[in-house]
């Protein structure tokens, strides 16, 4: 037997190769001390410590215990799993003190564990159950009982199990059969039937299925494929479905006395593939008789699964009948919540126990004595994409920022790959928000605007790149358009003034500002009837031309060239004005620092007036005023992925004519009514074209929001 070891990063790596005959156990345990110089401190073993198992080490630091991590796979047998691990170990290096994977032979890797003399090993996540349990045997060490595992994995041997027990179960069937699939689900006569894998998590693979043509095209859509553990669905599960309040109820148990951690309550949606999407997962803050009910039962399902240690995460449906299992793991409750906010809420973590409950049974007795007394209120919003492809940005970070109750967000993976999937389950999910407040009503408000946020403006969070490349505007395609494109004819300048006036409910002298103002010749009209005026404009010859006519009308106004982006007065001004279809030409996160930067300029209860098209009718009435006005050839496109309306222009300069191409983007009323809600300004008022009553036909919006008071 030959054994290798390496120092990367102060982490001892362990790789085996050969068979444990080539030398005896002693002599062996001899020759990793004297290697490695290993400290007789005791070490505990967490086998995969991957999704929430991650937090493992810091729980086993605390304890005076030195982590050392076992991979459950071999690099031969673990198909399509590879980079997953490889990922994960690569985030892990600092976190434990050895690594023990790419094994080959399982006598060796138990040779070489036991010479670190552990006191425990413990599964970090789904796929190290049946490992964690085998090491436990071999080594001698408190561990639940190997020769049940598969009934902790197996989903059919679960509800048998329970079956057998006496206890309410779900009618199952495994089989890479069809027929007996479908004679099985027409059988219980309750459609819908639910198809899912043995041996997996997270929703991965689940779909409900109403009718025959579901059921066969979930169950061809299964077979043979394989979990994100890497194993093969030889086998479909088929399930009787059970309707009602899914529960995730946290436990911690120790020689068979069970201990709840902490109680979740999932919201999931239905799609029509079948599939249920994650929407949010809440901590359940106080405990009625169903909740009671919930945890007795659950505490009986682990009795009969043989859980008799270690942490373990059971999902439980109250039904009309009462609490029926839907499935349940020996291992830490998955998704990595933020254990920072479950510790403080709770006053512990469910690793920080499971830890007790292996080498620490004074502790664990304490832990069993304390009362279930959440402090706040925590929900962990999953999003949902409806979309699929490149994204230019991901504005949902800034946006959900400005939740009262937003703790954390994990965009990780749509921010590594600059692609967000269509979501089809928990693993598609682009991102996962942590809401956290001591007020209930703060994180409930909050997660409704999430969801509207994914109902109505998909593209504010994650700002997608056009279909086309074709499509993509110009960043500096402002710079060759005509100034006449840009503004509205004089005649019009006073009608738009009173329009403003009204609307905004001016009085003689508030403070407007006019941004962008162009030429100012609406601008000067509201001077006239009482507005001090401040215009901001990115165009330098606009702002002299404006000089110009205040200067010709007597009346005295700060004007400026500037971008309002980069607005930066806080608390100035009573009113600000945005006219003529002047906002959606930058980035999503961009146009969201303008109302951010309009918000902060305003005083509370000061108004913002935005004039914008309406969707419907738009392309029509922006090709004509073009074609009248320019009299150059145009061609607008509207770019569904984008949501943005293209405008390809000829223009001729000094170097002679090309071909400039724009984008704005036309955001709904809901939209603006969303990102004016997270920018702190509330939507009150909408108007058609002259502020007649807005319709869906409308052809133009004149908004005007109120910036809260506090």
């Amino acid at each position: 037997m030959e054994m290798q070891t390496k120092k990367e990063a102060n982490v001892t790596v362990v790789t085996i190769t050969g068979r444990l005959d080539a030398v005896t156990a002693p002599e062996y345990e001899k020759a990793i001390n004297e290697q490695q110089n290993i400290a007789p401190s005791p070490v505990v073993l967490v086998v995969d410590g991957y999704s929430t198992g991650q937090f493992y080490p810091e729980a086993i630091r605390e304890k005076g215990l030195r982590p050392v991590h076992v991979s459950s796979g071999t690099e031969k047998n673990s198909p399509g799993l590879e980079s997953y691990v490889t990922e994960a170990l690569d985030h892990m290096r600092d976190d434990y003190e050895e690594f023990f994977h790419g094994w080959d032979d399982i006598d060796e890797l138990v040779a070489s564990l036991a010479a670190l003399a552990p006191c425990c090993v413990m599964p970090g996540c789904e796929m190290g159950v049946e490992m964690a349990d085998l090491l436990a045997q071999r080594l001698g060490l408190p561990g639940n009982d190997a020769a049940t595992s598969h009934i902790r994995r197996d989903k059919l041997a679960m509800h048998d199990t329970l079956a057998k027990a006496g206890l309410p179960s779900l009618a199952s069937l495994a089989t890479d059969n069809f027929d007996e699939a479908l004679a099985f689900a027409t059988n219980l006569d309750s459609w819908p039937v639910v198809v899912k894998p043995l041996r997996s998590a997270a929703t991965e693979g689940v779909r409900f299925c109403y009718t025959t043509d579901e059921l066969r095209d979930a169950f061809a859509a299964l077979l043979g494929t394989f979990t994100q553990f890497g194993e093969r669905n030889a086998l479909v599960l088929v399930q009787q479905c059970a309707t009602g309040r899914e529960y995730a109820v946290n436990t911690v148990s120790r020689e068979g006395r069970h201990v709840l951690s902490d109680l979740w309550v999932y919201d999931k949606i239905p799609t029509p593939g079948g599939a249920p999407l994650y929407d949010r997962t809440q901590l359940v803050l106080t405990q009625d008789q169903d909740q009671r009910a919930i945890i007795d039962y659950t505490f009986q399902v682990l009795d009969a699964l043989g859980v008799r240690i270690g942490p373990a995460h059971t999902e439980i449906m109250l039904t009309e009948q009462g609490p029926i299992l839907i499935e349940s793991g020996a291992r830490p409750m998955g998704g990595a919540f933020p254990q920072d906010l479950i510790r403080e809420t709770l006053g512990h973590t469910q690793i920080q126990w499971a830890v007790d409950s292996y080498v620490d049974a004074g502790a664990f007795a304490a832990n069993a004595g304390s009362a279930y007394r959440p402090t706040h209120a925590m929900c962990v919003k999953s999003l949902i994409s409806t979309r699929e492809g490149a994204i230019r940005s991901v504005p949902a970070i800034d946006l959900t920022s400005r939740l009262p109750s937003m703790r954390y967000g994990n965009f990780t993976g749509v921010l590594s790959k600059g692609h967000v999937a269509r979501t089809v389950d928990l693993l598609t999910s682009p991102a996962h928000l942590f809401l956290y407040h001591q007020n209930q009503a703060v994180v409930d408000a909050d997660w409704s605007t999430l969801r509207e946020l994914e109902i109505e403006a998909q593209n504010e969070l994650f700002e997608m790149s056009p279909a086309d490349a074709s499509l993509e505007s110009q960043d500096d395609w402002f710079a060759y358009v005509p100034d006449e494109c840009w503004l509205k004819p004089e005649t019009e300048s006073q009608r738009d003034a009173d329009i403003i006036w009204r609307a905004l409910g001016l009085s003689s002298g508030e403070h407007l500002l006019d941004s962008p103002c162009g030429d100012s010749r609406i601008g000067v009209c509201l001077a006239r009837q009482g507005a001090i005026v401040t215009g901001l404009d990115l165009n330098p010859r606009f702002i002299a031309r404006a000089g110009e006519r205040f200067a010709e009308a007597g009346i005295s106004a700060e004007l400026r060239v500037g971008d309002m982006r980069e607005l930066d007065e806080k608390n100035s001004f009573d009113a600000i004005v945005n006219w003529f279809n002047s906002f959606g030409y930058f980035g999503i996160k961009d146009d969201f620092q303008v109302l951010l930067r309009f918000a902060d300029a305003l005083r509370p209860g000061g108004r913002l007036l935005i004039e914008a098209p309406n969707r419907k009718g738009i392309m029509e009435n922006l090709v004509r005023r073009q074609e009248v006005e320019v009299g150059k050839q145009s061609s607008v496109l509207w770019d569904e992925m984008t949501e943005r309306l293209i405008t390809r222009l000829t223009v001729t300069g000094p170097d002679g004519e090309r071909e400039v191409k724009s984008g704005v983007r036309m955001y709904s009323l809901p939209q603006y009514r969303l990102l004016m809600q997270l920018a702190g300004l509330r939507l009150e008022q909408v108007y058609g074209d002259g502020l007649t009553p807005f319709e869906e036909t409308s052809r133009r919006m004149i908004m005007v929001a109120v910036k809260h008071q506090s």
